[in-house]
């Protein structure tokens, strides 16, 4: 990403799932602050769920809801920060449960935390990965995998 406060999307579109596992090896090769995240419950009309990644040592969950064609409104519905959340340019794994109005938010196959999304009403859909320039350019975000699995 070369321009700054950019927000990119990849979402699968071939499925929807209901009670779903997305794990990704990631590597953000940017200054801080910027960000990689993974997307369930995605609905074009409805809205989605984001599990954000951010090179400062934080993290956060979103709901977000297009607007209008490439404008969303991002609601936020936590924010908090872990030492286990890696530098820049260090590889590293990021995962999430989406289950039953259930967030489960994990880095390097550990659970850092379990968050209830159940009034945002979203009980299925499509799964994609996210990356964010922030004020910081360029951004080179690497997804070396992502893995789609039953909880």
């Amino acid at each position: 990403m070369d321009s700054p406060f950019t927000w990119g999307y990849a979402v699968y579109e071939t499925q929807e799932y209901e009670n779903i596992r997305i794990d990704a090896r990631t590597t953000n090769q940017a200054g801080s602050p910027a960000s990689i995240g993974l997307v369930c419950h995605y609905d074009q009309s409805l809205g989605w769920l984001e599990y954000n990644v951010s090179t400062d040592g934080t993290y956060n969950v979103l709901y977000g809801q297009w607007l209008a064609d490439g404008v969303a409104n991002y609601l936020p519905v936590l924010s908090a920060s872990s030492a286990a959340i890696q530098p820049s340019g260090t590889s590293q794994e990021i995962g999430l449960i989406c289950s039953a109005g259930t967030l489960s938010l994990f880095i390097d196959q550990t659970l850092i935390r379990t968050v209830d999304v159940s009034r945002y009403e979203l009980t299925g859909g499509k799964v994609g990965i996210t990356a964010s320039s922030f004020e910081n350019t360029p951004v080179i975000a690497a997804f070396d995998w992502v893995r789609v699995s039953e909880p």
